[in-house]
């Protein structure tokens, strides 16, 4: 996975312009190792460097819009008569499904750590 690939994508996802997404370059960086560590053993990752970067795009997409939700930053403004309120639920929830697309595309080559089957015992 590139970081300039995944940090290009990235910038298309949220729709910023390649310096306004540098800043974030770090946190590619995480969202590749993340993905990276979650590939099963025998996956050629240099093979599948497209899939993979694309989910690590779409994760730090993901992680992008939680932290600019967390912070300040402007909510709302008016000017005569248009208001223009931002969503910090809907952003989140698009987010979320933009993740979770990019994930089931490359469910193939990842560990799926997300489902945990157990056994109730009755008393």
């Amino acid at each position: 996975m590139d970081i300039q690939e995944v940090l290009e994508r990235f910038s298309i996802i949220a729709g910023l312009n390649i310096d306004q997404a540098a800043p974030w370059t770090s946190l590619c960086s995480e969202s590749i190792e993340q993905i990276r560590v979650h590939v099963k053993e025998g996956v050629d990752v240099s093979k599948n460097s497209r899939r993979l970067g694309a989910a690590a795009a779409a994760l730090t997409f993901y992680r992008y819009i939680m932290y600019k939700a967390s912070g300040g930053g402007l909510e709302s403004f008016t000017a005569g008569d248009i208001s223009v309120k931002n969503d910090k639920k809907v952003s989140l929830q698009i987010a979320l499904a933009v993740w979770r697309d990019a994930k089931s595309s490359v469910a193939d080559l990842l560990n799926d750590e997300d489902f945990i089957f157990e056994r109730i015992e009755s008393i």
